[in-house]
């Protein structure tokens, strides 16, 4: 081999094969894996190997890749055209603090070491779905004497230094998931099946019947399957140039999220076989539903499943309006005669001490501070009561885990909320970052004014390919029962038809195996189509976010219904948009490249970063025969000659 490697992680593993007794085959693998995740010297001047392997286009391994990239071209085609700027954080931004932490009426001046500050982060992760009485007393097994109150005090400040970028992130970090560590533990599995593949003497093929086609993909697998995919082009050097020639491809690297279209149309010209699982339905021009009818329908529904299954309704509470408004519906139906109030004996009503029986809680540290007055004035005084079960839901491995979690339970999440509601990219317009054009021209300005630019100046659409793109593309806009003019209702219909797949799934991508049982024991609760009828009516569409100047009026009716409930004023006017899942840490070590709708889970070795293994793991041309258009292939076997 003539290129000279950068020995920086991997030395001992370079110093063995240099001894040799490794098969050739085995050394060319190990350098594959080697150069597709980054310890080769880039093959080209200023492109990372992985420099486009962002948010959730990729899972585990792959991410930590590129978490800390700055947001500038990394790589101009011969052309001179830019390829995908990239920006990781832009969609964890927010234009102030969105959980509205309002000020204590509590001293402050309470001195607080950096070790009694570490001992107050464990006592919230662990007992803080309790209240800060419970806070107080598990910080006394710390030998720390604190108040309730100042408890609740120094936790606020904590959050708030750390959404000022002024400490380093550690509320949401859990015991060795600090970034350093994510590479680290990226870097020990690559050099774990190194090892194994040094080891091991003889590989079997495994025979596997795949599906017709991918109901979860990374758009990495279309690079995987190229026929111009080698040891001299691995698959992280393809993904600029497929981004920009499969439009789908491109469209879900600005979304940051593989994309399945449910109308079917911007599937068709994709290089990968997809299926829809959920087809977006046609209008019902009959339909009249209210949002509390569908609502407290839901809700009435779901705990008649639970009954007639013998389960306990699962609540994920977040602190969210999604979240926030879906367990609202559940106590309007568990307890219909009782409604919070602030203070001792100021709630009205009676309950029903049964309610624990049918209903449990589940919520985190994160989940009390995003919206404290609900945990504190609703869900504890119904748990004291009797009326609900509160549990905790520490961190994003238990999230992830879910799916193992007892069969007695039927869980509910928030997930489709924001694909009925509008887009979190919605965000924009309010935030500058990459998308200048959105945030210069705003929500009303025609998407031909703003989606179209940012796509053309992030590279994901070439110039030279407008018209064609246009082509592809103005069959989805025409198919939406909502006539599309502005930035708005092409980003609310974007996320409806495209992203509603990838969301329903997204808590199912980090597992060995998956079954259709599975996927009916987690429920999500906007997953209806009375949701999705709502969202096509005229009037409903414009009351999404009434005010397009103003970010708080996103899902105002949502927050109409939460406040019809609880009268928080401060809630309803202030609240913002804030994502939950993206706000966990990624627990999981499990690397995919999709899954098909046969439910088979699409993984080669442990970090799926070879290609050789690709073809062992799915012998004779197996998943491009699944998955891989036909048409595609001849094309690209056309430009390699």
């Amino acid at each position: 081999m003539s290129k000279i490697l950068h020995l920086n992680r991997h030395s001992q593993i370079v110093h063995r094969l240099a001894r040799g007794g490794v098969q050739e085959a085995i050394w060319a693998e190990i350098l594959e894996i080697m150069w597709s995740s980054g310890h080769w010297p880039s093959p080209q001047k200023d492109l990372h190997p992985t420099c486009l392997m962002c948010g959730r286009l990729v899972c585990g391994p792959h991410k930590q890749m590129v978490q800390q990239l700055p947001s500038r071209p990394l790589r101009r085609l011969a052309d001179e055209s830019p390829v995908l700027k990239v920006n990781p954080d832009r969609l964890c931004r927010r234009i102030s603090d969105p959980w509205m932490l309002e000020d204590a009426p509590v001293v402050r001046h309470c001195f607080w070491d950096p070790e009694d500050s570490e001992s107050l982060r464990v006592s919230v992760k662990q007992v803080g779905y309790l209240g800060w009485d419970a806070v107080r007393e598990h910080l006394e097994s710390f030998s720390v004497q604190k108040t309730a109150e100042q408890c609740q005090s120094h936790w606020r400040e904590l959050v708030n230094a750390e959404h000022d970028g002024t400490t380093q992130n550690t509320l949401r970090a859990l015991e060795n998931r600090s970034l350093g560590e994510r590479w680290k533990r990226r870097d020990d599995s690559i050099s774990a099946e190194m090892d194994a593949m040094m080891e091991e003497t003889e590989v079997e093929n495994v025979e596997t019947d795949l599906g017709s086609g991918l109901i979860l993909w990374c758009p990495l697998l279309a690079c995987y399957l190229s026929p111009e995919s080698s040891l001299a082009r691995p698959p992280a050097s393809l993904l600029p140039e497929q981004i920009q020639e499969d439009f789908l491809v491109g469209l879900s690297a600005f979304f940051r999220t593989p994309l399945v279209d449910r109308t079917g149309l911007l599937n068709q010209e994709c290089s990968l076989r997809l299926a829809v699982l959920d087809p977006i339905p046609d209008m019902d021009e009959a339909f009249s539903k209210d949002l509390a009818t569908i609502m407290d329908q839901r809700a009435e529904s779901l705990l008649s499943l639970a009954a007639a299954s013998n389960c306990k309704v699962e609540v994920l509470w977040s602190g969210g309006i999604d979240s926030t408004s879906l367990l609202i519906a559940f106590l309007r139906a568990l307890q219909p005669h009782w409604r919070p109030g602030e203070g001792e004996g100021r709630c009205r009503g009676t309950l029903d001490p049964q309610g624990s029986d049918r209903m449990i809680v589940r919520c985190s540290a994160d989940s009390i501070a995003e919206y404290p007055w609900f945990h504190e004035q609703v869900l504890l005084k119904l748990q004291g009561a009797g009326a609900i079960d509160l549990e905790p839901l520490a961190d994003s491995e238990e999230v992830t885990a879910l799916w193992e979690g007892p069969a007695s339970r039927l869980t509910v999440t928030g997930e489709c909320g924001d694909q009925i509601f509008g887009s979190q990219l919605l965000e924009a317009a309010f935030v500058k970052s990459e998308l200048h054009a959105i945030y210069e021209q705003g929500l009303d300005a025609p998407w031909q004014e703003t989606l179209l630019p940012c796509l053309l100046e992030m590279g994901v659409v070439r110039p030279d390919q407008k018209e064609r793109w246009l082509a592809w593309f103005l069959p989805f806009v025409d198919r939406c029962p909502v006539k599309i003019s502005t930035t708005f209702d092409l980003l609310w219909w974007l996320n409806l038809a495209c992203k509603w797949q990838t969301v329903c799934l997204r808590l199912f991508q980090r597992r060995p195996s998956l079954s259709w049982a599975d996927l009916k024991r987690i429920v999500h609760f906007f997953q209806t189509e009375d949701f999705q009828q709502w969202s096509f009516r005229p009037e409903h569409h414009a009351a999404k976010m009434p005010d397009h100047q103003r970010w708080s009026s996103y899902k105002q009716p949502l927050k109409e219904y939460i406040f019809e409930y609880t009268q928080d004023t401060n809630y309803f006017e202030h609240k913002l948009k804030a994502g939950s899942l993206c706000q966990v840490n990624d627990a999981s070590q499990f690397v995919i490249m999709g899954v098909d709708d046969q439910l088979n889970i699409i993984r080669f070795g442990e970090t799926c970063l070879s290609k050789r293994q690709m073809e062992r793991m799915y012998p004779n041309d197996g998943l491009r025969k699944a998955f891989w258009k036909s048409r595609e292939i001849e094309a690209q076997a056309e430009r390699v000659v």
